[in-house]
């Protein structure tokens, strides 16, 4: 019995089958459930390749004289305290860096946005109705889920999921070339 899209958490035994009716766990090539399962993988490894860059702009910023101390630094954060440190870093250099500033504040509010809304997709409980194989995201895991679960975030399914995938994809080529202008900033400071 899969979990019936009627606005309501999934029960403790719906939890544990969250796939789609008449499906294995290895469904057929295209179905549904592959879709929404490569979907949500590209969200994660786009996003992943966000973190490991803001990891990179933060150790450019520290170490470009001891690699070591850089790596020490990022090492376990979670991505708000690197963009937290970015931007201390980034506001101690005055003058210097306050294009850069300006520039990594608005990247970071949008990417703010995006990281929501990635969470919201990875920590959702994902269901389909069995009369239509309508996919269904339940959120239980947010902090507003302690009020009540949210369910239907993501109502278009699939294609908003792969449009979510193209903003993370965005988000990460602004970063790139935000870190791109922190090594030059980085440069000029070291009189290079």
């Amino acid at each position: 019995m899969a979990h019936q899209d009627n606005g309501e958490a999934p029960t403790r035994s719906a939890r544990r089958r969250l796939r789609l009716p008449g499906r294995s766990r290895s469904g057929g090539a295209g179905g549904p459930e592959e879709k929404l399962f490569a979907a949500i993988g590209k969200i994660a490894v786009h996003w992943s390749s966000v973190e490991i860059t803001s990891g990179f702009v933060l150790m450019e910023l520290v170490g470009r004289q001891d690699d070591a101390l850089a790596q020490a630094v990022v090492a376990g954060q979670r991505v708000e305290n690197v963009w937290d440190t970015i931007e201390a870093l980034l506001s101690a250099y005055d003058d210097d860096a306050s294009e850069v500033l300006v520039a990594f504040t608005g990247w970071r509010r949008n990417a703010n946005l995006q990281r929501r809304r990635r969470n919201e997709v990875i920590h959702s409980a994902w269901s389909a109705s069995e009369s239509t194989e309508r996919l269904a995201a339940t959120d239980v895991m947010s902090r507003r889920a302690k009020r009540g679960a949210r369910a239907d975030l993501f109502p278009d399914g699939v294609p908003q999921l792969e449009q979510l995938a193209q903003a993370i994809v965005a988000l990460e080529d602004r970063l790139i070339a935000l870190q791109q202008d922190v090594n030059e900033m980085m440069r000029r400071r070291d009189g290079g």
